[in-house]
């Protein structure tokens, strides 16, 4: 048990690639950190759910460090571009068996983002846990330190992200990066 958390400390994965392969394929796990976050966030859940499935692999996701301030929909776009790459590197031919995807907080949002650009990949999609994610924005808050708060960063970080969390990014409600995402 120690030596699978001493193993999947790395962020890179230290493996034989046909020691992982069954007749099921890999389960890859992609783990993506909130806003001002970084890969290292979720090493803790990555461990827990490591403990319970040794033979998966996973992606500590870097596409977003530093640009957490960016649109909700060019973060998804880049967390895409990254779980392929990493899927044609360590996932070759048909060897992918299950997808998942564990978000905290804008996490949660950015992996919704990804999944229209990973339709080819849909059929392997196997768990989605989103964890504090603002899946309604903060639209209404009736906290009024929060809401202070929430506009100076807004303003002074020129935040796109935190812009479309406060539904503040379109004319209406409806036109709301958060509003369209719920038709996907």
């Amino acid at each position: 048990m120690l030596e699978a958390i001493k193993q999947s400390s790395d962020v890179k994965p230290r493996f034989m690639k046909d020691e992982l392969r069954d007749k099921e394929g890999v389960h890859l796990f992609v783990m993506v950190h909130g806003f001002q976050g970084n890969h290292n966030d979720l090493r803790g859940m990555r461990n827990q759910i490591a403990l319970q499935h040794p033979k998966s692999l996973f992606l500590l996701s870097t596409s977003n460090e530093e640009k957490t301030e960016d649109a909700i929909s060019d973060m998804g776009e880049r967390l895409a571009k990254e779980v392929k790459k990493f899927v044609i590197e360590f996932c070759p031919g048909a060897s992918l068996g299950k997808l998942s995807f564990v978000g905290f907080s804008l996490g949660g949002l950015i992996a919704r983002a990804a999944f229209p650009h990973l339709e080819h990949l849909a059929t392997k999609f196997y768990t989605f846990i989103s964890l504090s994610s603002p899946h309604l924005g903060y639209m209404y808050n009736s906290n009024k330190l929060f809401e202070t708060g929430m506009w100076f960063i807004r303003k002074w970080n020129k935040s796109k992200s935190l812009t479309q969390l406060s539904m503040q990014d379109g004319q209406s409600v409806e036109q709301s990066c958060l509003f369209k995402m719920s038709s996907w």
